[in-house]
């Protein structure tokens, strides 16, 4: 029951009048101006109190003074009203990082009911300077209403950690080295420091690698590393490592970007899948400045263009031959350098060879013990022109950054020897310019006719047709014998049989989400395709999956136990994309091949199991 304030005068006078008949003269003079007081400031009490319920509408914000690039919060809150059409404000000098997060609640306190709406940005300043952040609008109670103007502060400096409380939890881009010469590989970390629990990342945009060819590495060690820093211990786990190979010489900088982490909230006890909550934290990192050298002058005859550390396999496929062979010369370089700088040297020989230009017959790369390993393979064709003992040595050197000089393959010499031929040669079919003696026949003065048509009867395409109808009957057979024995199996063993096939036309299911670009769709999928695939394969009710359950289970069916944490991992992540929101597209794929990969881990690791 709401009390008026002429209510609380009235009752208040009732008082003084009782009083009044039970004290002296003075004392009633006394007691009446503390009354009087006392009604008063009560009136005003509950006036203050009535007006509480009026509508309002503001801005607030969590920061009046930012560092650039870092991030901060600004709400705009309706109380005691519902409201629509929200139009926020331009945000013209701010970059939106998440938003708008709604949240709306009411309360109902001895018969009072208090609502709530807000309207969350996550803003990104891009400059120096004092800004404005305009008003936003929203219609309540039939009236259009407008927020308060915000002030905020850009300053230089660093920006802060993610929002860890210090310095609980950032992110760091690493270089293996700063110094760097042109082709030569620089591997990129990115690399987690944390205290306390992180479930996943996701980076919204890519960097900019200006003046880089770059590659992304998908084996490289991710385990979880104790580290101490400025005195302090962190766990660190390299969340993505980029191949960078500079082009151009000079200094070369991988611009700041932004990345989202979603942190474990310790207060909260509630989750989709393993009782855990998280929230999205964002976090910049800093610039990282390489300096790339040009190659220094004095290189040898035969260089590859190759700068790094290589290997070279060379060798010739014949010891001995004739002037009427064509005989391979082949040179295999294999090393961590840009493969796209490694160019066939001139092989050299002496005028009895007739070299033919050298092509390129396999150009591949992988990835081996965390870096980029590219190989290379050249084969030359060479004709000899006259009989004789020859030594064929050819001269390859490539740029070591190990020592950084230019160091020469010890190759060969391979002995050859040539004898005379019939002037017939053979095997140059496939050489440029060189046409077989037997590519052009005689002409032949008269031609002569003869029917090659021997008619339907007996051939082919008769005894086809003729053996249709006994195949037809034979798979006709297979097909019935094939369904009579599906139905005599029994229907959980069949369901643990098919348990593969339906989670393969989910995952067909979320690739087609992967390539609309629909992100929420996908990671569902995923998760509807592990879950089904769990629970069919092992007879578990969806009711009883849990973490816990899915380790046991999987580790009684006898899963390598890596197999089972990265089943975990797939889910985690979709959880975590389902909460958060990662609608990055090279992370969708990541989750998508991994999803697949690890399905199929387990299928192949049930089926070498001893029967």
């Amino acid at each position: 029951m709401c009390i008026k304030p002429c209510d609380v005068t009235w009752i208040l006078c009732k008082i003084d009048l009782k009083i009044s008949y039970d004290v002296p003269h003075k004392a009633l003079i006394i007691n009446s101006l503390r009354k009087t007081s006392l009604v008063v400031c009560c009136w005003l009490a509950a006036w203050l109190a009535a007006g509480q319920n009026d509508v309002t509408f503001e801005a607030v914000t969590d920061a009046r003074q930012v560092v650039v690039n870092d991030y901060f919060e600004v709400t705009f809150s309706l109380k005691f009203a519902n409201g629509t059409d929200f139009v926020p404000p331009t945000f013209k000098d701010f970059v939106i990082l998440a938003g708008p997060n709604t949240s709306s609640s009411m309360q109902i306190i001895n018969g009072n009911v208090t609502r709530e709406m807000g309207f969350g940005y996550t803003l990104q300043p891009t400059k120096v300077g004092k800004f404005t952040i305009g008003s936003a609008s929203i219609k309540a109670n039939g009236k259009l209403m407008r927020s308060n103007p915000v002030e905020i502060e850009v300053v230089k400096g660093t920006a802060k950690l993610g929002g860890g409380s210090d310095e609980q939890f950032f992110v760091r881009v690493e270089p293996n080295k700063k110094q760097a010469y042109v082709g030569e590989q620089v591997l990129l970390d990115f690399k987690l420091y944390t205290t306390v629990g992180i479930e996943g990342y996701d980076i919204p945009e890519d960097p900019n690698y200006d003046g880089f060819y770059a590659l992304e590495l998908r084996r490289f060690s991710s385990n979880t590393v104790q580290e101490v820093l400025n005195g302090r211990q962190y766990a660190t786990k390299v969340l993505r490592r980029i191949a960078l190979f500079p082009q151009k010489t000079g200094k070369l900088t991988v611009e700041p970007f932004r990345i989202q982490l979603a942190v474990v909230d310790e207060n909260s006890k509630t989750g989709f899948f393993f009782n855990r909550s998280v929230k999205p934290v964002f976090f910049t990192t800093d610039a990282i400045t390489i300096n790339v050298s040009p190659l220094p002058d004095g290189a040898k005859d035969g260089f590859c263009g190759a700068v790094g550390s290589y290997e070279l396999q060379a060798g010739i496929d014949r010891k001995t031959a004739t002037t009427d062979d064509a005989i391979t010369v082949s040179l295999l370089l294999k090393g961590n350098g840009d493969t796209k700088r490694v160019q066939a040297p001139a092989l050299v020989l002496s005028d009895s060879f007739e070299v033919y230009p050298p092509k390129v017959v396999s150009d591949k790369s992988d990835e081996i013990r965390g870096e980029i390993v590219s190989e290379k393979r050249f084969e030359y064709l060479i004709l000899p022109k006259f009989p004789g003992q020859y030594s064929i040595t050819p001269k390859v050197s490539y740029f070591s950054t190990e020592k950084n000089s230019y160091v020469d393959f010890p190759v060969g010499p391979f002995s050859l020897q040539v004898k005379a031929g019939t002037g017939k040669p053979t095997g140059t079919a496939d050489l440029p310019g060189v046409i077989g003696l037997n590519d052009i026949l005689p002409i032949k003065s008269t031609a002569k006719f003869t029917r090659t048509s021997e008619g339907f009867v007996g051939s082919i395409l008769f005894y086809l047709l003729a053996a249709l109808p006994v195949v037809a009957f034979a798979f006709l057979l297979f097909y019935k014998k094939k369904q009579q024995e599906l139905a005599a199996i029994d229907p959980g063993i069949l369901k643990v049989r098919l348990a593969g096939r339906e989670a393969q036309k989910r995952l067909a299911t979320a690739q087609q989400q992967l390539l609309e670009g629909k992100s929420r769709a996908f990671y569902d999928e995923i998760s509807k395709a592990y879950l089904g695939y769990f629970c069919d394969k092992t007879g578990l009710p969806l009711s009883q999956f849990s973490k816990e359950n899915v380790r046991e289970t999987l580790s009684s069916l006898q899963i390598n136990p890596n197999t089972v944490e990265e089943f975990l991992n797939v889910l985690q992540t979709c959880e975590v994309a389902l909460f958060a929101g990662m609608d990055n597209q090279t992370s969708m794929q990541s989750t998508y091949e991994n999803a697949i990969a690890i399905i199929t881990k387990i299928e192949d690791e049930l089926d070498k199991r001893p029967s």
